[in-house]
C-alpha cells in the first residue's frame, strides 16, 4: 500500500511539474509572440518614417528648385513689364501726335502731304489699330503682373528648410495658395473665400501653404467636371482653448467609410497609377500635427468632403 500511495505522490508531482512546464512554455509562448507584434509594429513605423523622410527631402529638391526657377524668371518679367509700360507711354505720344494732325488736317487744303496722310492711315487701318493696341497692350501688362504674382506666391510657398517659426496670416497663405494651384482650379472650380478675422498665427507658412494646396487640388480632382469650392476660416474654442480653425468644403463625389478610413495611411490613394502618389495627405497630417494640431475630415459619398483643420493659438 505504501508503495502504491508513493506511485500516486510521484505521478502527482510529475503531472504538476508538467503542467508547470506547459504554462511556462505557454507564457513564454505569448510573450514572444507579443514581441514579435511590437517588433513588427516597431518594423512599420521605420519604414513609415523612412518613407515620409524620402518624400520631406523630395519636397525640400522640389522647394529648392521651385525657388530657384522663380528667381530668374523674376528678371525677364520685370524688364517686359517695364518695355510695355514705356511702349503704352510712346504709343499715347504717338496717337496725341496723330490726333493733332487728324484735327488740323483741314486746314491744309489740297497740301499732298494731306492726302498721302489719310491714304496712309486707310491703307494702315489706323483706327482700328488706335482702338486694339491699348487693350492689347493692357492685355499683355496685365498678364505678365498675373505672371509675376504668381512666382512671388511660388518663391513664398516653396522656402524650405524652414527652421525658426515666423508670424503668419492664415488669410493670406490661404490666397497664396489658391494663386500657385489657380491653374487646377479655375476650369472645373468655383471658389469661395469667407474668412474670419484671425491673429498672426507662429508657424513654418511654407509648410502649411503645401497642405492647402494639397487639399485644394484634391478637391478640384474630386469635383470633376464641375464643382464648388468653399474655404472658410474662423477662430473657434475648444475645450476652452483658442484655435485658428480653417475649413475646406467641396461638392464633389465624396468617399466611402472605408476609404475615409485610410486617406492619411501613406501610399493609399484612389487616383489612377502616375496621377496621385498617396502621401499628400499623409504628409499634411504629419505638418498638422507638427504644428500641435489637428486635421479632420467628413465625407458623405456622392456629395462631397469637409477637411477641416484646427490650429491652437
Amino acid at each position: 500500500m505504501a508503495e502504491v500511495n508513493a506511485y500516486k505522490a510521484a505521478y502527482e508531482r510529475e503531472k504538476q511539474a508538467r503542467l508547470l512546464a506547459e504554462s511556462l512554455l505557454d507564457e513564454k509562448t505569448r510573450f514572444l509572440y507579443e514581441s514579435v507584434n511590437v517588433l513588427q509594429k516597431t518594423v512599420d513605423e521605420l519604414e513609415e518614417t523612412q518613407d515620409k523622410l524620402i518624400q520631406s527631402e523630395k519636397m525640400a529638391s522640389l522647394g529648392q528648385l521651385a525657388a530657384g526657377v522663380a528667381h530668374e524668371i523674376n528678371n525677364p518679367i520685370g524688364f517686359s513689364l517695364s518695355n510695355l509700360n514705356t511702349m503704352t507711354d510712346y504709343i499715347k505720344s504717338i496717337f496725341e501726335l496723330d490726333s493733332l494732325v487728324m484735327a488740323n488736317i483741314e486746314s491744309l487744303g489740297e497740301h499732298p502731304l494731306s492726302k498721302n496722310y489719310l491714304e496712309s492711315r486707310i491703307d494702315n487701318d489706323v483706327e482700328f489699330i488706335t482702338e486694339d493696341i491699348a487693350s492689347l497692350l493692357k492685355d499683355s501688362i496685365k498678364g505678365l503682373e498675373r505672371v509675376s504674382d504668381i512666382v512671388a506666391n511660388l518663391k513664398k510657398v516653396s522656402h524650405v528648410g524652414e527652421i525658426d517659426k515666423s508670424e503668419c496670416d492664415i488669410n493670406e497663405l490661404v490666397e497664396e495658395s489658391i494663386k500657385v494651384v489657380w491653374s487646377e482650379l479655375k476650369y472645373n472650380m468655383e471658389v469661395n473665400t469667407n474668412f474670419g478675422t484671425l491673429p498672426d498665427y507662429s508657424c513654418h507658412g511654407g509648410e502649411l501653404t503645401q497642405v492647402l494646396m494639397n487639399l485644394f487640388i484634391n478637391a478640384s480632382h474630386a469635383c470633376e467636371p464641375q464643382g464648388t469650392l468653399d474655404i472658410t476660416t474662423s477662430v473657434q474654442s475648444v475645450n476652452n482653448k483658442q484655435h485658428i480653425e480653417i475649413k475646406v468644403q467641396d461638392n464633389g463625389k465624396g468617399m466611402p467609410k472605408d476609404v475615409l478610413k485610410k486617406i492619411f495611411d501613406p501610399f493609399f490613394t484612389t487616383k489612377a497609377v502616375g496621377v496621385g502618389t498617396g502621401l499628400g495627405l499623409s504628409v499634411s497630417f504629419g505638418i498638422i500635427e507638427k504644428h500641435g494640431g489637428m486635421i479632420d475630415v467628413d465625407s458623405v459619398e456622392g456629395k462631397g468632403t469637409t477637411f477641416v483643420i484646427s490650429l491652437p493659438i
